[in-house]
Parts: C-alpha cells; structure tokens; sequence
C-alpha cells in the first residue's frame, strides 16, 4: 500500500509538472527603447486581486515566471513614474510558453480638463550594481559642461583643477559610451570641461565592476552616455542660451531612423568665461618654534571657445548583423590670466607671535592655449539570437594640446633693498594618442546560465615636450632658453586583458563568477635640455610590466518579488599615470614645487560590498555597504627644506588604507508631480602612517617625511525636488552638504550648496525656456588645512563663481512615426546596451 501511495502521488505529480506553462517578455522603454530593470510583474486571475505569481524584470529587462497552470491570466508591469500595462495570456497545452515579446512602457500621464501634467523621468535609476542619474532633465545643467553636471552626482566631487574622485577616492575610470574614449588622468578634467553638459543622457556610477570590465579605477567607473535616440522617424533640436559670467552656447541635433539605418548627429558651439581663485596661508617652523610665513591670494579669468561635434551611423545589413561606425571632434582654445602678490615675513617678539613682512612678490600668470581631439570607431555585431550574440570593436583617437605661459615676477623689499624682476616663458606642447580593440561574446546557453568572454587591448601612447625662456628683465627682452627647466617626457602603456564570466540561477538564488588577467607594460623616458640636445648620456628609460588576475563574486537572492539582497566581491587597482611617473620639477609657482616619481607601482584594492533594493508602489530605496582595503597606497606628499622656503611635493606608494561606508537612496513620487530624490552617505576612512627618507632630486639632500596615522568619519547628503505645475510649468530644488573630511597631512573643511531652476514649454513642447542659477548661495568653495612638522597651512579654493543661465530649445521632426516591420526585433546596438550585472558598456 505505501508503494501504490506513492506511485499515485508521482502520477499526479508528474501531471501537476505536465500542466505547468511559462510567461517571459522584456520590458522597454517606449521613448528611448532602454530595457528597464527591476519592473514589478504580478500574475492574476481575471477579474481576481489575488497574486498568483510575481517577480522583477532582470538588468536586461527580461523576466520569467514559471509553474503556471492551464488557463488564462492577466499580466500586470508595474514601475514608478510610468503607465500600468495589463495583458491577457492563455496557457494551453499545446503552448505551454507564452513569449510576450517586447513590452513598452510609456511615461505616465494624466489629463485634467484642458491642463496636462505630465509624469517626468526618475531622477535616478536604482540597480543592483549601479546608480544611473537622468543629465537631460536636470535643470541645474542647462548651459553648463560635463564637467559641472559630474559636479551634482552623489558621492562625485570634482575639484579646483577638474580632477574627479569617487567616495573620496581620485582611482575612478570615466568613460564615455562605455569606452575609456581617450580619457586619461591628465587630460578628462580639460575635456570634460568642454563637452556640453546638453549633450548627455545619463551618467552611470558602477559601484563595484565586474571582471567583464576593467580592472582599474579602485573605487569604480563613471560612465557618461551621450544622447541618442533610438525611435522611428526623424527628430532633432536647435538650442542656445547664455549667462551672466558672459559664457553662450548653442548646438544642432538631428537623428534619423528607419528600418535599415539609423543616424545621429550633433554639433555645438560653446564660449565660456570663469573666474576662480584661491588663498594660502602658510606658516613655517624652525626646531618647532613658529619662524616664519607667505600669504598669497590668486583671482583667475579664463575664457575660451570650443566645437564640440558627433556623428554616427549604424546599418543593419541583415537581420543578425549589424555594422556601426561614429566619432567625436573637438577643437578648442583659451586664455587665461591671474595676479597673484605673495607676502613674505618672519615672526619676532617673546613668543615670535608679532609678524614683520619682509617682502612682497607680485606674480603675473598669462595663459594661452588650443586643444584638438578626435575620436573614432567602428563596430560590428552579429546577433545568433536576441541574447546570444559576438561584437567586436576598435576605436582609435589623438589628444593634441598646445600651452603658452608667461610667469612675470616682480619683488619689492621692505628693507629698501633694490627691486627685482625676472620673466619666464614656457610652452609645452602635448601630443598623445590612443587604439583600443575589443571582442566581446555573450551565451545563453540555457535560461539558468549564461556565459560571457571577452578579450580588450589598449594602446596609450604620449610625447610632451617642455621648455623655458627667462630674463632677468619684467617685459622679456633679452630673454634666453632655460636649460635647467627643459624637459621631455614620453610615456607608453600596452594593456592586454582575457576576461570570463559564468552566471547562474537556482530558483531566487543568483551567481555571478567570473575571472580577468590583465597584462601591462610600462615605457617611460624623462630627459632633460642636456640629453636631448648636446649629447649628454640619457637616463635609463623606465621600463616594468606586470601581470595580475582579478576576480569577482556577485551573489544575489531575491526574498519577494520587491526584495533583492546582494554581495559581490572584487579585486581592482589603479596604476599610476602619465604625469605622476615623470620626475621633472614643476617650478610655476613662486612658493611649491611638484615633480613625480618614476619608481611608483599600481596600488590594489579587494572590493566587498552589500545591497538591499526594495521597492513599493510610488518609493523605493536602495542601500549600499561597503569595505575596501588597498595596499601601497599611492598618495601626495609635502616637505621643505632648510634654507628654502618653498614647498615641495610629490607622489609616493605609502602604506596601506581602509575605506569603508554606507550609502542610502531613496525614491519618492507623491501625488503624481512631485519626484524626491534623496541621497545620504557616510564613510570611515583610515590611513596608516608613514615614515620614509627621500632624496630631494633639486638640492641632493636627504629628506624625512612623515604622516601621522590617520582617520575621519565623514558624511554627505543631497535631495532633489522635482515638481511638474500646470501650464507646462516644472520647477527643480537641488541641496548638498558635504562633511569636514581627512586628507594627507590635514583635513578638509565642511561645505554646502545649492542649485535652482525651472522650465516652460510652449506650442506643444516645441518651444522649451529654461532658467537656472548654480550656487544660488556662492558658497561651493573648499577649505583645507595641512600639518607637518615643518610648517602648517589654511588654503581656499573656489572654481566658478554664483551664476543665472538661460537656454532656449526647438525641437523639430516627425518623431510619432511607428517602425517598420522588421525593426522590433533587433536587439538595441547601442553603445549603452545593458548586459547581465552591468551595463554602459564594457571595457
């Protein structure tokens, strides 16, 4: 009897399992065909509130629910800010898989009488390995640059000379398009400053890449995805605008789509002036005692012009294969000037508390220069099937920089000593370009795994020469060539990379493994006037290659089908660049001199973090852990020497660092025109002390440099309000805080600001106007101290000053027209294509 029971319970489960059918689809956004992740889908009974099945679309859009009886049912997608959709679907058991195809979500809407209010995009995108934050609808960039837009991303700071870090850390890649596009740590804060803010999409901050991207940057890749739409017909916008700094812009752009080509153009033309600045008040020790100090204040003006322009276009040859090629140019120049006078004084009296200036030297800056860039690349892509696909692409650009500097000091001396002038003059011409191939393949072999693999090569290749004129005379005449202040300095880096990625589902249960070995070599030669023109004998070249593995782990499960938990691991590093292994002395200005380190070696960090997303009906929120321990710590260090009172600085592999924090997100919408977007981060940092003799390569004297260990908890918050009004009317607050924070040797002081604007629409949405103000409060300036034992300083830097834009947009086309048959097939090609844990584009 208990054989037969149990024959009978397999019988009627083997027709229980035989009666199960399948729903899949993807979902897609209808105004940019972008798949949309983590997508409520709830399962019901006709006419039935009760949920039979439910789930979440995946990065890719996709979702699948199985274990579903014969019968009809209704298919609710759900996600904030757009229209509910409701499909009916019948299982039978000649059809036991329903494939919904492609599902568009359009935005949401809502008419009263005869005034529309219109759902507007999130401000942010919340996924499991990324955050993806809307550029193109955030008024606080109308007329600014990439820049400035990178500038109100949470947990992104850029600083006084465009450098950008990520959580605290300046080891982050920046990509445009998913491709390092020629972007390097010495000249993105230049390129970025020129690239139309009008021109971007989306920004993506990749928390913690996988091994299907790139293995440097520590603390992740900022992704910058340039616009480009994707729907049926042709459409384009004309846009101009201005400010009260007395910078203008103005752009074309026009895309074109059909079944066989699609097209995109842009080109804009953008004239911007700036005035920044900055204070130093430094003071010096002598045994301890307090001895001495120089007090400077810098006001910059720079102005300049640029063209900005791209173009692509992709055919598809057939229904599988699909061949792309684009570009960007730009070509820009600028001119720049500051005065700057510092004081000089020593500290007399009982205590040396009473400070008698000795002298003053004026500094007058005049800056002249021109940059060229060009980028282009040609793709190819086979699609076996909507997933399973093989792409390759190669791209190759130049960065050409051209800079003149004039340096015109004059001294005046308390004592009656006779004045003194000097004048320097000095170009430098940089010249650096870059190849890069890829290959990617990507399998489904099965709807519970999936594989991808994948080979990059990047070819870097720099040559910058540098020299000076000087006089002892304020105007320049008689001036000769500075042989002490020549330098040539040539750099290469080859990057090989194999990368493989297995991704595995067991029921809620998600892996991700995967494993990238990176080979580099590195080429570097500094030489000075000597070596390069009178046969003096060359200093070594500079020559290291290396070879690292690079793990990650990411493990997911999902509770409920608004309720995802992840931990993913990896391994990254960031490797010293260009400017930090060249050992020529950087003499600019009057008071510090900087020079690199050409022993420096990459330094490397093991990534932990951990992920709770949940969603509701209008508010979701995502909150973030992490932990990141990195070896030979690659930091800034300062030191003086006795005799001189200048300040100097340079690069050097330290010790080792922990950084660790939480970060929280959250999404509001209420009463369907009010979007909050919160963010909120705090961090522990700690830096181990060090303690190192250095030869200083200008007087050959032994150095002590040291640094106290060190630690900071620091935090930040930002909230954006976003209300759409009657009439066409939106309004957007943006508010930051920024908390004191530790840096090497000191500390950085707190900060605030904020940013408003708004936007009318007229004729349809033809005719847009907006008006912005960027730090409504002129209150976005950094203030730092730095200690050592032989002196200490209070320093304020400020980039831009308050300033009100005004950009006026027309768009044009005829932008409703429906594809062709044939086109809803096609996977998106785009360089922005999501994939599995990642998207944007890989690397």
């Amino acid at each position: 009897m208990q054989r037969f029971t149990t024959l009978i319970f397999l019988c009627l489960c083997a027709i229980v399992m035989a009666a199960q059918g399948t729903v899949k689809g993807t979902v897609v956004e209808d105004s940019s065909g972008e798949a949309l992740s983590y997508v409520n889908i709830k399962i019901t009974k006709p006419g039935q509130t009760a949920v039979v099945k439910g789930g979440l679309t995946d990065m890719e859009g996709r979702f699948e629910l199985s274990g579903l009886q014969f019968g009809t049912y209704d298919v609710q997608i759900s996600f904030v800010g757009y229209k509910t959709v409701t499909k009916s679907v019948t299982i039978k058991k000649e059809k036991p898989i329903v494939y919904m195809g492609k599902i568009l979500f359009f935005e949401d809407a809502h008419q009263i009488g005869e005034v529309t209010v219109v759902g507007q995009k999130s401000a942010v995108k919340l996924e499991v390995d990324r955050k993806s934050y809307d550029v193109s609808n955030d008024l606080a960039n109308v007329g600014a640059s990439a820049s400035e837009a990178l500038e109100n991303i949470p947990s992104v700071e850029v600083d006084q000379d465009g450098n950008i870090s990520l959580r605290g850390s300046t080891s982050v890649e920046v990509w445009i398009n998913g491709k390092s596009s020629g972007l390097t740590s010495d000249n993105r804060g230049t390129i970025l400053q020129q690239i139309p803010a009008e021109s971007i999409d989306r920004i993506e901050v990749i928390d913690n890449p996988s091994a299907k991207f790139s293995a440097e940057g520590s603390s992740g890749i900022i992704n910058i995805i340039l616009k480009r739409d994707r729907k049926a017909g042709y459409y384009g916008s004309v846009q101009a605008g201005g400010n009260t700094a007395g910078g203008a812009n103005t752009s074309v752009n026009i895309n074109m789509n059909s079944k066989w080509i699609d097209a995109y153009a842009s080109i804009g033309y953008r004239h911007h002036e700036d005035e920044s600045g900055s204070v130093s008040e430094q003071d010096i020790f002598n045994n301890g005692a307090l001895a001495s100090y120089q007090n400077s204040r810098t006001i910059s003006n720079r102005r300049g012009n640029n063209l900005f322009t791209r173009a692509g276009v992709t055919f598809h040859a057939t229904a599988k294969d699909d061949f792309t090629i684009g570009g960007m140019l730009m070509h820009g120049g600028n001119n720049s000037s500051s005065n700057t006078p510092y004081y000089y004084g020593t500290y007399t009296g009982a205590n040396k508390l009473a400070p008698v200036q000795t002298h003053i030297l004026t500094r007058q800056t005049t800056g002249r220069g021109k940059m060229d860039m060009l980028h282009y690349e040609f793709g190819y892509r086979h699609n076996f099937t909507d997933r399973h696909y093989l792409d390759f692409n190669i791209s190759r650009g130049s960065w050409d920089a051209d800079n003149d500097n004039w340096y015109q000091d004059r001294t005046v001396y308390d004592n009656g000593d006779d004045d003194k002038e000097s004048y320097q003059y000095r170009p430098m011409f940089v010249r650096s370009n870059h190849t890069d191939v890829k290959l990617d393949y990507e399998n489904p072999i099965s709807e519970k795994f999936m594989l991808q693999a994948g080979y990059n090569a990047m070819f870097s290749r720099e040559n910058t020469p540098q020299e000076s004129w000087s006089s002892d005379n304020y105007d320049g005449t008689d001036a000769v060539i500075d042989e002490a202040f020549y330098n040539r300095f040539k750099y290469n880096m080859d990057t090989h990379s194999l990368y493989a990625t297995a991704t595995m589902k067991f029921g809620k249960f998600g892996v991700m493994a995967g494993l990238r070995g990176e080979y580099w070599k590195v080429h570097t030669e500094s030489y000075d006037y000597g070596q390069e023109f009178l046969g003096k004998e060359k200093n070594p070249a500079y020559n290291k290659d290396f070879f690292k593995l690079f793990p990650s782990l990411f493990l997911s499960y999902q509770f409920t089908e608004n309720d995802q938990l992840q931990l993913n691991v990896t391994r990254r590093l960031r490797r010293p660049w260009g400017g930090e292994l060249n050992s020529f002395m950087d003499t600019r200005s009057a008071t510090s001199v900087s020079f690199g380190n050409p022993e420096l070696t990459p330094e490397y960090s093991n990534s932990f973090q951990l992920n709770y997303l949940k969603t509701f009906t209008n508010h979701s929120f995502l909150i973030s852990a992490y932990y990141r321990p990195t070896t030979d710590v690659i930091q800034r260090v300062r030191y003086m020497i006795d005799g001189d009172n200048r300040t100097f600085s340079t690069s050097m592999n330290l010790s080792e660092s922990v950084n660790s924090g939480l970060e929280l997100t959250l999404k509001n919408k209420f009463f369907r025109i009010l979007d909050l977007t919160t963010t909120a981060s705090a961090f522990y940092y700690k830096l181990d002390g060090f303690d190192y003799e250095l030869l200083d390569p200008l007087m050959g004297k032994t150095v002590h440099v040291t640094g106290e260990s060190d630690s900071r908890f620091s935090w930040n918050a930002r909230i954006q309000a976003s209300v759409i009004l009657p009439w066409d009317f939106s309004v957007q607050v943006k508010g930051n805080y920024r908390s004191r924070r530790v840096i090497t040797q000191g500390y950085r002081k707190p900060g605030y600001g904020i940013d408003l604007g708004i936007r009318k629409s007229f004729m349809d949405k033809k005719l847009t106007v907006a008006l912005n103000c960027r730090d409504l409060l002129d209150s976005r300036r950094r203030k730092s101290v730095t200690e050592s034992d032989t002196f200490q300083q209070y320093s304020e830097n400020w980039r831009h000053a308050r300033k009100f834009n005004l950009t006026v947009t027309w768009s044009f086309g005829h932008n409703n027209a429906k594809k062709k048959p044939g086109m809803d097939h096609r996977q998106d090609n785009d360089d922005d294509a999501t994939g599995s844990y990642g998207g944007g584009g890989e690397d």
